[in-house]
């Protein structure tokens, strides 16, 4: 009688753990989809101007060599011409994920390619202010970011161009 309670304590035990965990994974997945706000929307429009769409792609750090997946979603700032917002969607080791927006100045170059920049505050937990800058070319996006805590680039191609 004995061994059968010690069994079934494990036996719950393993249960709850089980359940917790279930638990635990259904309330932290849903928001580590990495797909930024906009994504359907932004992928199935067919834009008239070389930026604004759905964009997909990879990030790599130069300090540590981290890499993984990019998303993001390119729209136009109401009011300001000049402006795009930038909602970035990243991922690590597949199962980690991270999102930001960042809005960016728009400069036309003489070669008919999109220079963009912009920085944002992420906080001091997440390395300060984040820079951005890069380059529209061919509905492909090569930019480098820089914050206190990383560096390194993206290259990103247009879903629809």
């Amino acid at each position: 009688m004995a061994q059968q309670t010690v069994i079934s304590r494990r036996t719950t035990r393993v249960r709850c753990f089980l359940a917790l965990s279930a638990a635990i994974g259904f309330a932290v997945l849903p928001s580590c989809t990495g797909i930024p706000r906009g994504w359907n929307r932004a992928k199935s429009a067919r834009p008239q101007d070389p930026a604004t769409g759905a964009w997909t792609g990879t990030w790599r750090s130069d300090v540590n060599g981290h890499h993984g997946g990019l998303r993001a979603v390119v729209e136009p700032l109401p009011g300001q011409p000049d402006t795009l917002r930038f909602r970035y969607r990243a991922s690590w080791m597949r199962i980690l994920c991270a999102g930001f927006t960042v809005d960016c100045a728009v400069t036309r170059q003489r070669d008919g390619s999109l220079r963009v920049t912009g920085s944002k505050d992420l906080g001091r937990t997440f390395g300060g202010t984040f820079e951005h800058s890069g380059t529209i070319r061919d509905d492909r996006l090569s930019a480098t970011y820089a914050a206190a805590i990383d560096r390194g680039t993206m290259e990103l191609r247009r879903l629809n161009p």
